[in-house]
């Protein structure tokens, strides 16, 4: 079993929240700290903070568990998603697979599929996996997600990262293709990308728009792959908008 916790007032929607690659559901705490009227569920991925003992084995089967774990921490109530890159990856598996468990779900930092030079990102991936989680490494990476108000707190969670699941976690995203006729799960879908994210990810916006009918999608201008670092009170302000279901109607929608 994945580990997770369960915080917040006593009969409010649940948030489920899943972190990016080489990092812990503490990258989540600044955001849930301006969702005072919602319970937050952090979740630990495989290989990953307190659940590093867990092997990383597939986007699917990290899916299967998470769903589990959401199940046995808040079975019954309003499930809310939000993921970002890594988490994005897993979450979208997650209600395709698992179609009636979440309510909505905002997906942040994710491509379509067609990722350029494979293989060249996968040797970048087998040289970073054992350098990642060292401090002065994390550190850069802790710069770029924007996590500056707390870099050492990013460089502890960041170490308890198995080089292994980083490997295998960044080839599975690198491998990552969208089913080209997809079940239409029953959560209600946002796909979101920071302004300064990769083409890749801000022009794959309307392809995920086509393939999910009924789904929106939307862009945080000025901010990067990690903006829920950057600006964890806007990404909270675009997940109570979907929650809402009325992300299009306050924020720049594409």
């Amino acid at each position: 079993m994945l580990h997770a916790t369960l915080s917040g007032p006593e009969g409010a929607p649940v948030v489920a929240f899943l972190h990016a690659v080489g990092i812990s559901s503490w990258m989540w705490h600044d955001v849930t700290a301006a969702l005072p009227d919602c319970r937050s569920l952090l979740v630990d991925l495989p290989g990953h903070g307190q659940s590093r003992d867990v092997p990383w084995r597939s986007l699917e089967d990290s899916a299967d568990r998470v769903a589990a774990a959401i199940t046995a921490e808040a079975d019954g109530q309003d499930i809310h998603l939000v993921g970002l890159s890594l988490g994005s990856y897993v979450g979208l598996h997650l209600c395709l697979r698992h179609p009636d468990l979440c309510r909505s779900a905002l997906l942040s930092g994710i491509h379509p599929g067609g990722m350029p030079k494979r293989g060249l990102m996968k040797l970048m991936s087998a040289v970073m996996a054992p350098l990642a989680p060292m401090p002065f490494v994390a550190r850069r990476t802790a710069r770029m997600m924007g996590a500056r108000a707390d870099v050492g707190g990013f460089v502890k969670a960041a170490r308890q990262t198995r080089a292994s699941a980083f490997r295998r976690a960044t080839n599975d995203v690198v491998d990552f293709t969208c089913p080209s006729d997809p079940a239409i799960p029953q959560t209600r879908l946002a796909f979101v990308a920071g302004g300064r994210e990769h083409p890749l990810i801000r022009e794959g916006l309307s392809e995920f728009r086509n393939r999910f009918p009924g789904s929106v999608s939307a862009v945080a201008p000025g901010l990067g792959h990690g903006w829920a670092g950057e600006d964890p009170q806007l990404f909270a302000d675009f997940i109570t908008a979907h929650m809402a279901e009325r992300l299009a109607d306050t924020v720049q929608t594409q």
